[in-house]
């Protein structure tokens, strides 16, 4: 017989508190998790927070969404009232969906015994009914004549000539309507070459070959190369540049699976101009790399490190380069983590509502950025530094660091410095929503 002995030793009262402590931030950080993921799976898509003392007057005054599933003709055919308020209303949504430019063909309809004997009858009104309706596309051969001429004194002299409009393709039969069709079908639509060949000659009976498409595209691109140059130029030149960059899949015929992980590295400009940055990696240099050494003026990012790292190594080159952060990044942490202290989360979200609400008058009316400044300084400053005092406090009690409250406050306490740009130039947008759109045009 085999004796085996064990040697057990009883936790202390202190380790078990520990190891019960320990359990229960566990417990609170899942939780906190899998509510978020319930709210991307089944809440609302919009990022806006709802605060009932700011908002009450406007959420009186909206009314119920029907949704874009179905379209306003399919809305009207599964309302089984005739309600005339509800028909407005139908027709109203028609019209937004509609621009206001868009030209009318009215048709009259007469019956055939009225026209074969118009003088025994007379009109007594009409009932109208309006469709939206489309005709194909069509082809059409452009001829271009440019004519020659020759003094009436001289006529033997050589023949005076215009001399040739340039071509996006030098010597191509395409005009450039129809390459921006065949790009915008592509790149935009998602319809390949060989697909778009089919439709024009089945639909046409006009024979346009992909490869031509594909030599076309080529060339395009590199006339459009220069254009996105001289974009480039005039962004970097204005000293303020808005930058992010989103993860997306690409087909790649060389890995398993034939799909590889890249990344659009955006960038938006003062005057509107957007650059997408192509890159297989998320890899810092890649910022720095488009960037340049000699950039110098405000980069406003999120809190990506790439981008503070480029503007710490342009200062040690002498370069005056200043980050300014996204406000709506740190809102969304605090959002993220509200279930863990409402009472507290909610005050913080309220005072972000109405750095919000000082900002939306002067976007929308255009204000320029003397104007701003004088009201950011007057109106958002003390805001933004009462914010700064709570952080402060708070970081300092008892919150877990892992917790979703204690990982805001870091975020937010890491981005204030470069929160603080806003308030130093008009120019500066409070966020950086903007460049995010753009990746969310481009994506979807």
């Amino acid at each position: 017989m085999i004796a085996y002995s064990y040697a057990i030793r009883a936790l202390t009262n202190e380790e078990l508190q520990q190891q019960n402590q320990e359990l229960k931030d566990q417990i609170a950080i899942l939780t906190q998790q899998l509510d978020w993921l319930k709210r991307q799976l089944f809440g609302r898509t919009s990022e806006k927070f709802d605060h009932p003392d700011l908002f009450a007057d406007q959420q009186a005054e909206k009314p119920d969404s029907l949704g874009d599933a179905a379209a306003p003709e399919d809305q009207a055919q599964s309302t089984a009232s005739a309600n005339p308020k509800t028909e407005k209303r139908q027709r109203k949504i028609r019209k937004d969906r509609l621009p206001g430019n868009l030209p009318v063909r009215t048709e009259e309809i007469i019956p055939e015994f009225v026209q074969a004997n118009p003088q025994a009858w007379r009109n007594c009104g009409f009932e109208e009914k309006t469709q939206l309706e489309k005709e194909p596309a069509y082809f059409y051969l452009r001829r271009i004549l440019r004519m020659k001429f020759v003094p009436v004194e001289n006529p033997l002299s050589p023949p005076v000539i215009e001399p040739a409009r340039p071509t996006i393709i030098e010597g191509g039969f395409w005009g450039p309507g129809l390459l921006a069709e065949i790009l915008s079908n592509k790149y935009l639509y998602h319809l390949p070459f060989d697909r778009q060949s089919v439709l024009n000659k089945q639909r046409h009976g006009v024979d346009l070959s992909p490869n031509t498409m594909g030599d076309a595209a080529a060339k395009v691109a590199d006339q459009c190369g220069l254009l996105v140059g001289l974009m480039k130029q005039r962004m970097l030149e204005s000293r303020y540049v808005r930058a992010d960059e989103t993860f997306i899949r690409y087909l790649d015929k060389l890995t398993p699976g034939g799909s590889s992980n890249g990344y659009f590295w955006v960038y938006r400009g003062l005057t509107g101009d957007v650059i997408f940055d192509w890159q297989t990696s998320r890899e810092h240099h890649h910022a720095s790399d488009w960037l340049g050494l000699d950039y110098e003026g405000i980069l406003q990012s999120d809190g990506y490190q790439a981008y503070e790292n480029y503007c710490r190594a342009q200062r040690l080159r002498g370069k005056k380069v200043i980050r300014a952060s996204c406000l709506a990044h740190i809102r969304r942490k605090f959002e993220n983590a509200r279930a863990e202290r409402p009472e507290v989360i909610d005050w913080i979200l309220r005072i972000i509502a109405r750095l919000y609400m000082l900002e939306t008058p002067l976007r929308e009316h255009g204000t320029d950025a003397a104007v701003r400044f004088r009201v950011r300084q007057n109106r958002s400053r003390p805001l933004i530094h009462l914010l700064e005092k709570v952080f402060k406090r708070l970081i300092n009690t008892r919150i877990r660091p892992k917790s979703g409250l204690g990982q805001a406050l870091q975020y937010a306490l890491g981005q204030w410095p470069a929160m603080q740009t806003f308030l130093e130039d008009g120019r500066v947008e409070i966020d950086n929503n903007d460049t995010e759109n753009d990746i969310l045009s481009l994506i979807h």
